[in-house]
């Protein structure tokens, strides 16, 4: 028996059970065989921003943390991070943190406990609510190109909105071009609470996530890894090449350069064209459109960009152009603190 594998409207491939009841995973696309979807890092090889802080925090910066979270999900239990990640050791393979106690010292410099874990559990949770990037300024041509992005099937891959069923965030910030609002960049945020208060939880209240469905807007990604011919491959210290990476999200491609997971792209255009293996069919339409048309798509691609916080006006804090200073210094700063106090606060 042959089973397909979707998720979200995204197709990953199908297994085979046998009739001696083994399974046959050699048909999946885009996943391991535990059928777990890794979306952190370009290979695609980490499942929660928990995992990836500590490994950063080490890999990046020499600094080794000790996570009971972590430690206790590599020995097999579930565990629930602070910011409501599910962690289970039965079913997943977890990243171990780099310390295995408070005391221990594994790079023996004399400093142990070298990131409490407080921090990692403020650094998880800033991270799952960071504002998502922006829409900037919409003309005609920036609208033909998003149809004719879509028309030459670079969604495939690429898709433009995801769904989560349980969203585990306490606010959404939505921000695009507004030339009447945006006083200082043109853009404008709207912030919205995703929790509910606690009664009688103290001062300050404890915040609980709704915990709804939600929709994720021009994500443009599927969260697969892929093949895009050999101009992506990397060859490793081994000798061996890694062929597969994970679909790029579009969001903020518009503000990112260089391009590909490598960097070696030094525009929109150059990336595109550098696609092949599963993604050659589209680039060949891409590359067979008139140049009026492929400015049209990078036009597009354009509009997604990432923006400074600090500088955004917002529904929390509209600014005022008539204040001391302005614009040198900026208004219409969106902090976290403006919809809760802190981390801390949350169940």
């Amino acid at each position: 028996m042959e089973v397909s594998l979707k998720s979200k409207d995204i197709s990953y491939g199908s297994i085979r059970v046998n009739p001696d009841g083994s399974v046959d995973p050699s048909r999946l696309e885009g996943v391991d065989s535990d059928l777990r979807v890794r979306p952190f890092f370009h290979h695609g090889g980490t499942i929660s921003i928990r995992e990836f802080v500590v490994g950063a925090l080490n890999a990046e910066m020499g600094l080794e943390a000790f996570d009971p979270d972590l430690a206790k999900a590599v020995g097999g239990e579930e565990v629930v991070t602070p910011a409501g990640m599910v962690l289970n050791g039965k079913i997943d393979k977890i990243e171990a943190p780099p310390a295995s106690s408070v005391s221990d010292d594994p790079d023996r410099d004399g400093v142990a406990n070298e990131i409490p874990v407080s921090l990692v559990d403020h650094l998880e949770f800033y991270l799952l609510n960071y504002f998502k990037p922006a829409i900037g300024r919409q003309t005609h041509d920036t609208e033909k190109g998003e149809k004719v992005f879509q028309d030459i099937q670079c969604t495939g891959c690429h898709i433009q909105n995801l769904v989560i069923e349980r969203d585990r965030r306490v606010a959404d910030v939505e921000t695009s071009y507004n030339e009447k609002k945006g006083i200082f960049n043109n853009l404008f945020a709207v912030a919205t609470p995703l929790f509910q208060e606690v009664p009688a939880s103290g001062s300050p209240s404890v915040k609980k996530p709704n915990g709804q469905r939600f929709v994720v807007k021009n994500i443009y990604a599927d969260f697969k890894r892929h093949d895009l011919g050999s101009t992506y491959w990397e060859r490793n210290f081994d000798g061996t090449l890694t062929k597969e990476f994970m679909t790029e999200p579009l969001w903020g491609v518009g503000t990112t350069a260089p391009y590909g997971h490598d960097g070696r792209s030094i525009d929109l255009w150059s990336v595109i064209m550098r696609h092949g293996g599963e993604a050659k069919e589209a680039r060949d339409r891409f590359a067979r459109l008139p140049e009026v048309k492929q400015g049209q798509v990078i036009d597009f691609l354009q509009t997604l960009v990432l923006f400074p916080p600090d500088d955004t006006a917002s529904n929390l804090n509209p600014g005022d152009p008539q204040a001391p200073n302005f614009p040198q210094y900026g208004h219409g700063n969106i902090k976290l603190p403006a919809l809760f106090n802190n981390p801390g606060d949350l169940e």
